[in-house]
C-alpha cells in the first residue's frame, strides 16, 4: 500500500513539474535570470558565510545573466 501511494504521489508531482509537451526549457539559465536579482543585502555586521552565499549569487548572475558588479 506504501509503495502504491509513493508512486501516486512521484507521478502526480512529475506532472506538476513538466510542461505540456514533455520538453525542458531552452535556456534554463533564461528562468534563472528571470526570477533572481543581484543580491546588495551585505552589511559591516554579515557573516561571512552569508557574505560568501551573496558574492556567489552576484557572480553567478555576472556570468549567466550579465550583471554588472
Amino acid at each position: 500500500m506504501v509503495k502504491v501511494l509513493i508512486l501516486v504521489t512521484a507521478l502526480a508531482l512529475a506532472g506538476c513539474v513538466s510542461k505540456r509537451d514533455g520538453s525542458l526549457p531552452a535556456n534554463p539559465r533564461s528562468i534563472w535570470c528571470g526570477h533572481n536579482s543581484p543580491r546588495r543585502d551585505a552589511r559591516a555586521d554579515t557573516p561571512r558565510a552569508e557574505l560568501n552565499e551573496i558574492n556567489g549569487h552576484n557572480a553567478r548572475g555576472e556570468k549567466w545573466c550579465g550583471w554588472k558588479s
